[in-house]
């Protein structure tokens, strides 16, 4: 089974081998939501939580 390292903690974070790239996912260790960014190597990183609203906010303007 691939593993990427989390890059909250370091920890080794196992995928499974049907993961696409942008899927998601939960590192055990620290509990940070990471999203696949590469296959091979296995990429993480960190997902960032985008407040959609304000960015439709400024459009409006």
């Amino acid at each position: 089974m691939p593993t990427g390292t989390c890059p909250e903690c370091e920890a080794d974070v196992h995928v499974d081998t049907d993961t696409d790239k942008g899927d998601t996912l939960t590192c055990d260790e620290c509990g940070t939501a990471l999203e696949v960014v590469g296959l091979d190597p296995v990429e993480l990183d960190i997902v960032e939580d985008d407040d959609a609203d304000d960015d439709e906010e400024e459009d409006e303007y």
